[in-house]
This record gives structure tokens, C-alpha cells and sequence, in this order.
């Protein structure tokens, strides 16, 4: 087949199989984003496809479509768990913040935290690393990585009686 991604987008079946699977992710990730994650995979399937493997080209492109929503949908919800919004809420919500000062920031909630946990801290929100960054930098796995901020934003939020 030729690699010409405007030939594959005039195949009916392409498109509708393209807009069946990213049909029901709307309500989860915005137009844009799905227009983008549609393009990709169909780029990504047309250099991939091998027809020697038995299957039917709209078949692999259903699989690899299906897989790319659901990890961005995966992705987002991670994000979610632990995202710079959530920490500014931290910082400037915390009942300590509204009872003296109400320009505290988020270095103030870190005062007098340990070196490692407030550094992690710092690593995810202010510096905006990932897992996988932190983890290297620090000489451990991502998933040591995760665990150690998920016990630091406890101590800190336990520390200056935050509730997020």
C-alpha cells in the first residue's frame, strides 16, 4: 500500500473505524487531543503494518487505536493524582495559611520537612520532574519514586493539617 496518509484517510472504513473508537472517549480527553492521537496512530500503523502477520490493516489500526486512547486516558488520570494544581491547593488552602497569613506559600509549607521529603516534593511540583526523573536523579526506580511522594505529600499535608 502506498504510505501516503491522505490516500488511507479518503478509506470510509479507515475514517469510521478512526471515529468509532475515539467516539467514546469525548467526555475524557478534549477534540484536539483526539484529532492529534487518531493522526499519530494511523501514521504510526501505516509505517507498522506488516500484512505477512495474517491480520487485516482496519484491524490493526482498531488495536493500536483502542491502546492509545486508553494509555492517554491512563496517563491523564495518573497526572491527576498528583498535578502542580493540587500542590498551589496545598500551599494556599492549608487551615494554618487562612488562620495567620494568607500570602503563605508553597516554600513555607516545606519548612522544617526533611531534606528528603521536601526535595521530592520539590522535584515533582516545582520542578515539574516525572517519576522516572526523579527516580534517576535519586538513584532509585519510578515506582520507589511514587511511593516516596505519595508518603511525602502525607507528611506534609499531615504536618500543616491540609486537606486536599
Amino acid at each position: 500500500m502506498d504510505k501516503n496518509i491522505e490516500n488511507y484517510l479518503k478509506n470510509m472504513d479507515i475514517v469510521r473505524i478512526m471515529n468509532k473508537v475515539s467516539s467514546s472517549y469525548v467526555k475524557n480527553i478534549d477534540h484536539d487531543e483526539i484529532e492529534s492521537i487518531k493522526m499519530d496512530t494511523l501514521w504510526y500503523c501505516i509505517n507498522k503494518y506488516d500484512p505477512e502477520k495474517g491480520t487485516k490493516f482496519t484491524t490493526y489500526l482498531y488495536q493500536q487505536l483502542s491502546f492509545a486512547f486508553r494509555s492517554k486516558v491512563k496517563k491523564k488520570k495518573t497526572n491527576k493524582e498528583f498535578s502542580s494544581s493540587k500542590f498551589l491547593h496545598l500551599c494556599l488552602e492549608t487551615s494554618a495559611c487562612e488562620k495567620t497569613q494568607s500570602d503563605m506559600n508553597c516554600y513555607d509549607i516545606l519548612e522544617g520537612l526533611p531534606a528528603d521529603i521536601s526535595g521530592i516534593i520539590k522535584q515533582r511540583f516545582i520542578n515539574n520532574m516525572t517519576m522516572n526523573e526523579i527516580g534517576t536523579e535519586n538513584g532509585y526506580s519510578r515506582e520507589t519514586a511514587r511511593r516516596k511522594l505519595i508518603k511525602a505529600v502525607k507528611i506534609c499535608k499531615e504536618k500543616n493539617q491540609i486537606e486536599i
